[in-house]
């Protein structure tokens, strides 16, 4: 099974011979391609991070030739910052400020954007609309648009995902994921819309 990997503009393929091999095996390869430090490697695939290294990539119903999005640092988080100790209310405190950034900042973009949709689609889907030059410039902003937005919400998750949380810290864990859930949420809207228009 063939997987692309995309970081940034940098593309490059691996031949997964065995599925059942852990995800560990496929990040190890993949910090030594990019020399990251395999901490801060992250892979995102239909919007969702894979986070459990030991579970066998079949687990994540990969298909062959399927794209993974990498996003890493070459920057290694310190453990500890000798600063103000971290609490459950602090955190919790992160977490929805995190949330409220992308409630002001990029839901009115996706609803920007996804009213904008229904204008170009095609009033007459059973008339073939040749693609023209025009029709490809005008819809070139959009696709800027969708990658910018997809990029932007794939940010926001994996900005969540490295809040470290104790484990002894409920409110936190549930504020995260209810934050990650309404995060995810909004990235399916604008998949679904975007799948929709141009099928």
């Amino acid at each position: 099974m063939q997987l692309t990997i995309k970081w940034g503009k940098e593309k490059t393929s691996f031949n997964i011979e065995d599925p059942s091999i852990p995800l560990r095996v496929l990040k190890e390869s993949i910090a030594s391609w990019t020399h990251l430090p395999y901490e801060n490697i992250k892979l995102i695939h239909s919007g969702a991070v894979l986070k459990a290294d030991d579970v066998p990539l079949s687990s994540y119903r990969l298909r062959p030739n399927a794209t993974l999005q990498l996003v890493g640092s070459a920057e290694h988080i310190p453990a500890s910052s000798g600063g103000p100790q971290k609490s459950d209310a602090s955190t919790t405190s992160q977490i929805q400020e995190q949330l409220n950034s992308v409630r002001s900042n990029l839901v009115p973009s996706l609803q920007t954007f996804l009213d904008t949709l229904p204008r170009v689609s095609n009033p007459h889907p059973s008339t073939a609309t040749p693609l023209t030059n025009s029709n490809a410039t005008s819809f070139s902003p959009l696709q800027k648009e969708h990658a910018k937005l997809n990029e932007l919400f794939l940010q926001a998750l994996l900005n969540l995902d490295a809040i470290i949380i104790d484990t002894e810290w409920e409110q936190a864990r549930q504020e995260r994921k209810a934050a990650v859930k309404e995060v995810q949420g909004y990235l399916d809207r604008l998949d679904d819309a975007w799948n929709s228009r141009i099928r």
